[in-house]
């Protein structure tokens, strides 16, 4: 890499979006403040992590976090709320409506946040007052009929605490504080978290590439490329070609995207990195030592690797294991433990903050999830000499892993596998693995920090080459939709507020069925039709997903684009 910092990231103020920020989170925030210290550090790009939650103790957060190193100078934490409870001067504000007006209704009391509740503790409304007392925010959620969530009126005060700007929906109101946000400065957004990603990919501002990083993955199960997807992604995935930029963090979860989302170029590789040992593994480690790192959940299936030592101890073998976690499904693995005989060979050791400094000690380690996004723990490990013995699950494994290169490849749920990996493993000498212990470490060398920040850099250039220009956008009528044969999507449309030819106009369907939890997103072909002013767009469904649309009604939107500006217009039709 070069060592001019300046020139590894283009030009533009760099913000992170993420729902919220604790003292204690998970891989995803993790990663996220990880990236943005190297951006900081490599590349002297200061990074903004902007947050929507409602909590008084952010600046609690802050100190914790800056105390124990995981925010430094030049990563500083930005909340929605807080930066509005100390706005008193309101600039005119995309999104605002006079009507939100109408159902301010403060609450009564004293207190930074109050809340309102209904019986079922549901929030009705929050009031945020600042330090002196005056009211800031009130934002009331049961405008339609008091004391029953629905309807919004989301409102902004002077410094008096009296009404001046309102919003009907949250969304509109964190848009309008992004573009305080980001002024009159080129930026760059990376949204990590699936629950910020709709606020974004509805936000325009030609001054801003919006990027959306998919850390974990989109599919329900371990089928691939075709399957339903998780509930709580489906709402970022219906628009997901919204943003400028999608990276998954491997080239298969790429690929899956792509055959259900039809992207192209817009999908970006690009994993996350994780701090590498300065020295050399150790290849003299006793080879009978595994190790477990990370979270005792259903989704981790840590009694896997259980049930897989139980049997090759029961063939003679003499490997053991540790576990460095904690989780829901420690008290599931404690009876595994004793069902198998195995007291005196699984160590539970609960969180470890420092637990990836144990895989420079143990022979090999175990990764038996369901699904993982990009797991890091297989690049900590094999930065280490550890020897991987993963399934090969959607998504990672097969990315990081050489299958007998540097680690070993086993079948989803084949535990008989497993088991005798573990056991060929413990029974080598350390001359035998030395060979793989050393491509491992060598492996694990592209996720360094700067490796992942020289990569990030191509990807902001493309996507800010991608960033809609200011304007008016087209409007779309549709005259109709119909599924053919349960082989193609036919949509007729009017376009007004255009002079087109069909060669300037391309279009796609975002698909989402209302039954089934399944998301698409299909590229169609555009054409005039011979009534007067109507155009049509037909796309073919793929075979493998028709068969997930049988029966199910489907909500969808046209994606029709003149002009490099998109509008996404909303339609239904039975399968």
């Amino acid at each position: 890499m070069t060592g001019d910092h300046e020139a590894l990231l283009p030009h533009g103020r760099q913000f992170a979006l993420t729902w919220g920020v604790s003292t204690e989170f998970g891989g995803m925030t993790s990663a996220m403040l990880r990236r943005s210290r190297a951006f900081a550090t490599l590349a002297s790009s200061p990074v903004d992590v902007l947050t929507f939650d409602v909590r008084d103790d952010y600046a609690t957060v802050n100190a914790v976090l800056r105390g124990d190193g995981r925010l430094i100078d030049g990563v500083r934490l930005r909340n929605f709320w807080d930066e509005l409870t100390e706005t008193t001067e309101l600039p005119s504000l995309r999104g605002a409506k006079k009507k939100a007006l109408e159902g301010f209704s403060p609450l009564p009391g004293d207190g930074r946040t109050l809340r309102r509740t209904d019986s079922a503790g549901a929030v009705l409304q929050i009031d945020r007052h600042r330090a002196d007392g005056s009211l800031a925010l009130s934002d009331r959620r049961d405008v339609d009929q008091p004391g029953r969530a629905g309807g919004r009126s989301l409102v902004l005060c002077n410094a008096d605490g009296q009404p001046v700007v309102g919003f009907t929906g949250a969304r509109a109101a964190y848009r309008a504080w992004l573009d305080l946000v980001v002024g009159d400065h080129d930026s760059f957004f990376i949204v990590d978290s699936k629950t910020a990603a709709p606020i974004v990919a509805g936000y325009s501002n030609p001054r801003v590439a919006r990027i959306h990083l998919l850390h974990s993955s989109h599919l329900a199960g371990e089928h691939r490329p075709w399957d339903v997807v998780k509930a709580s992604r489906r709402e970022a995935l219906a628009q997901i070609a919204g943003f400028d930029a999608i990276v998954a963090l491997s080239e298969r979860q790429r690929d899956d995207l792509d055959t259900m989302f039809s992207l192209g170029d817009r999908l970006e590789v690009v994993p996350n990195s994780t701090g590498l040992p300065s020295a050399a593994p150790r290849l003299d480690r006793d080879p009978r030592a595994g190790v477990v790192v990370g979270s005792v959940d259903e989704r981790k299936r840590v009694d896997h690797a259980v049930e897989a030592l139980g049997r090759a101890r029961a063939v003679g073998s003499e490997a053991v294991l540790d576990v460095y976690g904690d989780g829901p499904s420690v008290p599931r693995l404690v009876d595994a433990i004793g069902s198998n005989g195995l007291q005196s060979a699984v160590t539970i050791h609960g969180f470890d903050a420092g637990a990836a400094e144990h895989f420079a000690e143990a022979s090999f380690f175990t990764l038996t999830s369901t699904t993982e996004g990009f797991p890091l723990v297989l690049a900590e490990g094999m930065a280490r000499g550890c020897i991987p013995l993963a399934y090969d699950i959607p998504y990672g494994p097969a990315d990081i892993v050489a299958d007998g290169e540097t680690g070993f490849l086993l079948a989803p749920g084949d535990v008989a596998g497993l088991s005798d990996r573990m056991r060929s493993i413990a029974a080598a000498s350390a001359e035998e693995l030395a060979p793989m212990r050393e491509a491992a470490a060598r492996a694990a060398a592209a996720f360094s920090d700067e490796s992942i920040v020289g990569l990030w850099a191509g990807v902001f250039e493309r996507a800010r080459d991608r960033v809609p220009p200011a304007g008016k956008k087209h409007k779309v009528e549709i005259v109709g939709a119909t599924v053919r044969r349960g082989r193609e999507v036919e949509v007729d449309l009017r376009l007004r507020g255009v002079d087109v030819s069909p060669a300037e106009v391309s279009a796609a369907i975002a698909i989402h069925g209302v039954d089934a939890p399944v998301e698409l997103r299909i590229i169609g072909a555009v054409r005039r039709t011979l009534r007067h002013g109507v155009w049509r767009v037909r796309a073919p469904l793929p075979s493998d997903a028709s068969e997930l649309l049988v029966g199910t009604r489907i909500a969808a939107h046209l994606e029709s684009t003149v002009g490099a500006k998109t509008v996404r217009t909303p339609f239904s039709v039975e399968s």
